[in-house]
């Protein structure tokens, strides 16, 4: 108990009060400066609400890479400039921080900001039609990024960022030179079934919308590189030998229609691989008419993957091939291309099918880590043998890189128009195959050559590619042994 007439007690009460009123200040000094502090929160909410609207909560998709770690598409924030005094009308998209500051500085209250979500693709000029899209709501509606969502991990795919690049700038170059409808390149290694590159040039006035991937989404007769299938059926099978002569000089014909050579340059009959060199439509037709159509050739055709759809990677799938019903003149026009419509990426797989010995053979947009080695079997070693001599041509890169292949023109008739589709199918070293290149365009207007064909037009086309990128491929496998015809 403190006694008041003691001067000691009355001391001790003085600090006493001296505390408590130090105690009272300090809560108070606190107590205001969480008050402020939350009083600049709030305001601060409420200016940069007044300042950005229209700020969905969306959630970043992951982001798509190629093979070597470059970003393809990514998702970030856009600011974009607008007014609302009497409609809603964007002053600029993409605002810089520049731009933002400098309407800030102005202060005018009838300009706001907006801060949305967008998926930033860098490299869409080389790989159009390939990555897809997504809507407003961030959300992907087509292609690859129609298959993933906010949940799914970071995507990396085969394509090789440099060597697209290279090939889209080649393609480009030719494409302006030819004036085709559209054009474009498929580049696989076969080794690790990756398509490493994807190239596509849309050249019409009237653009296809970004969810068509040609690689998948259109079915092509692509003419007469489809005669090696049917070389490859027949050894198989048994009904005709390499030493076999077939009399192309004589008429053929497919019902009443005459089926003919062009340019007509035999005065002898052919063996299996002047067939092949001179692209005989006669000398095929004469090699299928060796096999059980319905049976022998239905059933090898099949095996190539040619009468079904099939998987590119991420659950995307290539259009359903438009199927004959191997009877009557169907079986003698396949020979040469015409009555089977399939995708690039079916023609693809069905090559590397044939000519690997891998009969489980599929290229696909997934990045992959292993490699797998040919196993060949005696046909494929035939074929790659005469394609390799079908393919001959004076040009150092056909020489020094070993390049088998088979060129393909198909006359198209559309309303009132008539023009021609040309491919070129090629592969390389052709005796232990590491790369394999299509290579097509949709009614060139003009040619390197005297006439409008795949020799003259899409072959070229490919060899300069080739001088292009060889300098980026692993050729360390190439060797001369077995390159004997």
């Amino acid at each position: 108990m403190i006694n008041l007439n003691n001067e000691t007690d009355y001391k001790l009460l003085a600090k006493t009060k001296k505390f408590y009123n130090f105690f009272i200040s300090i809560n108070l000094i606190l107590f205001i400066c969480i008050f402020l502090k939350l009083s600049f929160i709030y305001n601060e909410k409420k200016e940069t609400k007044g300042i950005f609207s229209h700020d969905k909560k969306l959630k970043l998709l992951p982001t798509i890479y190629d093979s070597v770690g470059n970003a393809i598409a990514y998702s970030d924030y856009n600011y974009s400039i607008f007014t609302i005094d009497e409609k809603f009308n964007y002053l600029k998209r993409d605002a810089t921080s520049k731009d933002i500051k400098e309407i800030l500085y102005k202060s005018d209250p009838s300009i706001k900001f907006e801060r949305i979500l967008t998926r930033k693709y860098p490299y869409d000029s080389i790989i159009s039609n390939f990555v897809g899209r997504v809507d407003i709501d961030h959300k992907g509606i087509s292609l690859i990024e129609g298959k993933i969502n906010p949940n799914s991990e970071n995507i990396h795919l085969s394509l090789n960022l440099q060597l697209q690049q290279k090939i889209y700038k080649s393609l480009k170059k030719d494409t302006l030179e030819l004036n085709p409808d559209f054009s474009f390149n498929v580049l696989v290694d076969l080794s690790k079934e990756q398509i490493i590159s994807n190239v596509f040039i849309d050249n019409q006035s009237k653009l296809f919308d970004k969810s068509y991937m040609p690689l998948k989404d259109s079915a092509f007769e692509f003419g007469s590189v489809f005669k090696p299938f049917i070389v490859y059926s027949a050894i198989k099978n048994k009904k005709i030998t390499l030493d076999e002569y077939f009399n192309v000089d004589e008429s053929v014909y497919i019902g009443k229609k005459l089926v003919n050579d062009f340019p007509r340059s035999s005065q002898i009959p052919y063996q299996v691989k002047d067939i092949l060199k001179k692209s005989s439509n006669r000398g095929a037709v004469l090699i299928g008419r060796t096999l059980d159509c319905q049976k022998e050739l239905k059933r090898d055709l099949g095996l190539f993957g040619l009468l079904q759809s099939t998987n590119i990677g991420f659950e995307l799938y290539s259009i359903d091939p438009i199927v004959n019903n191997f009877r009557g003149s169907y079986c003698d026009t396949i020979p040469y291309g015409y009555g089977l419509s399939v995708s690039p990426i079916q023609l693809i797989n069905a090559y590397g099918i044939m000519i690997t010995g891998r009969d489980d053979f599929k290229a696909t947009i997934n990045k992959k880590n292993f490699q797998k080695e040919n196993i060949f079997n005696s046909n494929s070693i035939i074929l790659n043998k005469l394609l390799f001599y079908a393919n001959k041509l004076n040009n150092d890169l056909y020489n020094d890189f070993l390049v088998a292949g088979k060129t393909g023109t198909a006359d198209k008739t559309i309303g009132e128009n008539s023009f021609q589709n040309v491919a070129y199918i090629s592969y390389f070293p052709y005796n232990d195959p590491k790369y394999l290149s299509l290579t097509f365009m949709q009614n060139p207007k003009d040619k390197y050559g005297p006439f409008m064909t795949a020799g003259n037009t899409v072959k070229p086309v490919f060899f300069n590619i080739l001088d292009n990128i060889y300098m980026d491929l692993d050729l360390t496998i190439l060797s001369k042994k077995g390159t004997d015809i």
